[in-house]
């Protein structure tokens, strides 16, 4: 027998009432998702790709977690060339190292979890509001009512900080001639930039290559170009530096 779900799961606003809005707590509405984040992880993802995340499925269940998530660029469908295939797993950590793709697996047990949303882990929460969960017992559906009721957002402080040690070291690292290291470097540093700017404005960070328009609309146009060149292309060592002194202004 077909279920018919009268409630349809819509993708929350990147906003900080962004869950709230959506009426949470609902258990129909929540069914809804885990359809609808099955789906779009089926429809981000290459066979290959398919292949890997179904192996870590299997084996995150078949050692007991809570839930997994696929998180990322790809839980986007935004994928560019320097996307890894992420995973959160709510449990156990599952093995992956015989597996053939650049994967980034962050574990994590329940009540770590919920510490981290409460604590204001912008990963932990990027993760229950656009990842696709794949499965879940019910911890994501209780973090996203606690989200939703107690008006958990994360901690822009705390971004800010990381952002600043990223500058740090880029800037150490401009004086090398490593150019691959440093471009990655600067990157990061500014992908960080840019997500505490927008946590600081009640903007939630959506996918990297989603950044540079999101800094755009609170006008910001230098490091959103900045940003955009940094994923894209191949800036050279000036306009590298040139970014790195656009974000040190912004941060402070």
């Amino acid at each position: 027998m077909t279920t018919t779900l009268v409630k349809v799961w819509h993708e929350p606003a990147p906003t900080r009432d962004g869950l709230a809005r959506l009426g949470l707590p609902d258990a129909e509405l929540w069914a809804s998702r885990l359809l609808l984040d099955r789906e779009r992880a089926a429809g981000h993802q290459s066979a290959e790709l398919a292949a890997i995340t179904r192996a870590v499925e299997s084996r995150s269940r078949a050692l007991g977690a809570a839930a997994l998530v696929l998180t990322g660029s790809i839980a986007r469908g935004r994928r560019t060339g320097v996307s890894d295939l992420d995973f959160h797993v709510i449990g156990a950590r599952p093995r992956i190292d015989d597996l053939r793709a650049d994967i980034d697996l962050y574990s994590d047990e329940p009540a770590e979890f919920e510490a981290k949303l409460a604590r204001g882990d912008d990963f932990a929460h990027w993760t229950l509001r656009y990842g696709c969960v794949l499965f879940d017992s019910g911890v994501m559906g209780a973090a996203a009512d606690e989200v939703a009721s107690h008006d958990l957002w994360p901690d822009p402080e705390r971004k800010l900080r990381q952002a600043r040690r990223a500058l740090d070291f880029a800037e150490r690292l401009a004086e090398s001639a490593d150019y691959p290291a440093l471009l990655e470097q600067v990157r990061g540093a500014l992908s960080l930039t840019a997500r505490w700017w927008l946590l600081a404005h009640d903007v939630f960070p959506l996918a990297r290559d989603e950044l540079p328009g999101q800094l755009a609309e609170l006008r910001q146009p230098a490091i959103s170009r900045a940003l955009a060149a940094s994923i894209y292309e191949r800036p050279d060592l000036t306009a590298l530096s040139a970014s790195l002194t656009t974000a040190r202004a912004l941060t402070g």
